[in-house]
């Protein structure tokens, strides 16, 4: 009898001690940090922490190298563990990268100077650093007190509005002290001629900078050299504006460059421009904004002849760019995957329609934000050329019915992001669900982020368009065909089948309603469905909604209960209950879900009246 335990037992033991080859593999420390940094969540890193130390110690360095701060406590509690002197790890020694920045549930002037200190005296290998939250937080010496012991830094940017004292902030990288620096983003200071000789100092300092972003005005020959001489390895150049002579400069001397963000001056005509076409280097992004009325049809014939590489091309302003400028990019540009228009009211249906048919499935992203002119035709016939079209963004668009949206919807079937949003009152919910009942019934499963702002208006009367009713069974649909969704955005009114609800004419003319407590337990059960059919969608992180007139506070109490949901907007209904249970609520649980609560209501018109517009 025991010598048959001693056998079982020890084969027990070789059974628990045999590993696998794929056992094998998830116990190798650098296979397991590249898995793990593709985690988007950082939920589902928390639950394998406690796999064995191994993996915990992965875990904690994939956490460490960009610490995440979503709420002021957030913060403390990291900065409470980094000065812990009793802690497994050395976390300081695990931070690459440090954004300062505000944030919905993190105060603006929350960081205080001797907390600043201590982090730059002990994260000495961050090789990435932000600041966005300056005004009346950072002053130029907290920011030159990080920039003066990270000589590791690769990368160093500020926020475009911040222009106080920049020259004094820059100082530490013009003195040497980070050469590895590769990219560098920084506002003007309002002075070119001022800042150009620590540009100079920069440049001789961190001959590795490749990347440069800047607000400057380069108006002539001084600026535009300095930058040729001091970045010569430098691939993406930003600027506020660039005149023709400093062009010329720029273009003949930056031969390294890939990509190209800055606004022509004003005294720049076609036959100038024109003229220097032939110099611009091969580009993989180009973006440019025009102002005035300007057209450029010999200078985008000629340019876009030579950018067989360009992927991305941003036009803004361009109000006098007319379809001889568009179409021959159209043709010229075979490697063009993303188009983005801002305010180019130019362009006609043969415009787009030439876009699509020239670049059909190699159109990846397009983003049109004020087009007036694009319509139906045009967007039907991307629809038709564009199957793997993957980003969508249609502001302010006022030409497009409900037809090209839907026609959208139903033929492009591997969207991932669609943004839409539009003012006239034409635009209603209905129109909303029928574009959203298509979505749900054709896309692929890829869409990971929507976002649609009609006019918020309500039709009155609503018998012609209930067949896209925008209901929670349409949610649940579209949460079943759409299971990455990430990002839920609806402004837009959302309506539920009404109950019936009978009644009884007394002798005496009083109505009496017999089922008055039906029909509010039905009303409620409604909301219900809708905020059931909201948790169907698991991957959800952010959520913005009319949440319906009778929202109570059992119907966020139950987004409580959802893993993934970290903000909530509720907008119009009633939203009091709500928001006092939130209030409640987020005072004794910190890190709860961050709801924000918009007061409102909805413009009720009949559809003839929306018919006629």
């Amino acid at each position: 009898m025991g010598t048959n335990l001693n056998k079982e037992m020890s084969y027990s033991f070789r059974r628990i001690n045999k590993t696998k080859a794929a056992q094998s593999v998830l116990q190798t420390g650098e296979l397991l940090h590249l898995i793990f940094s593709e985690f988007d969540h950082q939920d589902d890193l928390f639950s394998c922490l406690l796999i064995n130390s191994l993996w915990a110690m992965t875990i904690v360095r994939v956490l460490w190298k960009d610490p995440v701060w979503k709420f002021y406590e957030s913060y403390k509690k990291w900065f409470r563990t980094l000065k812990s002197s009793n802690t497994m790890f050395d976390y300081a020694k695990m931070v690459q990268r440090l954004k300062f920045c505000p944030h919905p549930r993190c105060g603006k002037d929350k960081y205080n100077v001797i907390e600043l200190k201590y982090i730059a005296n002990h994260c000495t290998n961050v090789k990435h650093i932000e600041f966005y939250c300056l005004h009346g937080t950072f002053e130029p010496v907290h920011v030159a007190m990080f920039l003066k012991i990270l000589p590791g830094l690769i990368s160093f940017k500020t926020e475009a509005t911040w222009q106080r004292a920049l020259d004094s902030t820059l100082m530490p990288i013009a003195e040497g002290y980070c050469p590895k620096l590769t990219s560098l983003e920084i506002p003007g200071n309002g002075d070119t001629d001022k800042c150009a000789w620590i540009i100079q100092r920069i440049g001789e300092n961190c001959p590795r900078i490749n990347r440069l972003k800047t607000r400057w005005e380069i108006k002539g020959l001084k600026m535009a050299q300095i930058i040729v001489k001091s970045f010569p390895n430098v691939e993406e150049l930003t600027c506020r504006s660039v005149n023709y002579d400093g062009l010329r400069i720029l273009l003949s001397g930056c031969r390294k460059l890939k990509y190209f963000d800055f606004t022509f001056a004003m005294e720049l005509n076609d036959e100038m421009a024109v003229s220097i076409a032939h110099i611009f280097p091969q580009l993989e992004t180009f973006n440019l904004r025009i102002f005035g009325k300007n057209n450029f049809p010999q200078f985008m014939s000629s340019w876009s002849q030579n950018q067989t590489k360009l992927r991305e091309l941003h036009l803004s302003f361009g109000e006098g760019l007319s379809d001889e400028s568009f179409i021959p990019i159209t043709q010229n540009c075979t490697s063009l995957e993303t188009i983005t228009l801002w305010w180019c009211s130019g362009f006609t249906d043969a415009a787009f329609e030439a876009l699509a048919r020239n670049r059909n499935v190699g159109l990846k992203k397009l983003q049109f934000y004020h087009v007036k002119d694009l319509k139906d035709a045009g967007l039907i016939a991307i629809a038709d050329n564009c199957p793997w079209l993957q980003e969508l963004h249609l502001v302010h668009c006022e030409s497009l019915t409900q037809n090209s949206l839907v026609k959208i919807a139903r033929d492009c079937k591997n969207l991932v992001t669609v943004k839409a949003e539009f003012c006239s009152r034409r635009y209603n919910w209905q129109m909303t669900a029928a574009f959203l009942f298509t979505l749900a019934n054709r896309n692929r499963g890829t869409l990971e982020v929507l976002k649609f702002h009609d006019r918020n208006t309500c039709i009155a009367d609503t018998e012609s368009y209930d067949k896209y009713r925008f209901d929670s069974y349409l949610f649940e649909r579209l949460a079943k065909r759409c299971p990455k969704l990430k990002i839920l955005e609806l402004h837009t009114y959302h309506q539920e089948t009404n109950p019936t609800v009978s009644y009884l004419i007394i002798h005496n003319g009083m109505i009496q309603y017999y089922l008055l407590l039906t029909f509010f337990l039905l009303y409620f059960y409604i909301i219900k469905l809708l905020f059931r059919a909201l948790l169907k969608f698991k991957n959800l992180e952010s959520l913005t909604i009319y949440p319906g007139e009778d929202a109570r506070r059992q119907h966020l109490e139950k987004l409580q209960t959802h893993r993934r949901l970290k903000d909530v907007v509720f907008y119009f209904g009633n939203i009091e209950d709500m928001k006092i249970y939130y209030q409640e609520f987020s005072r004794k649980n910190r890190g709860c879900i961050a709801a924000q609560f918009w007061p409102g209501n909805f413009i009720t018109m009949g559809s003839h009246q929306v018919q006629s517009m």
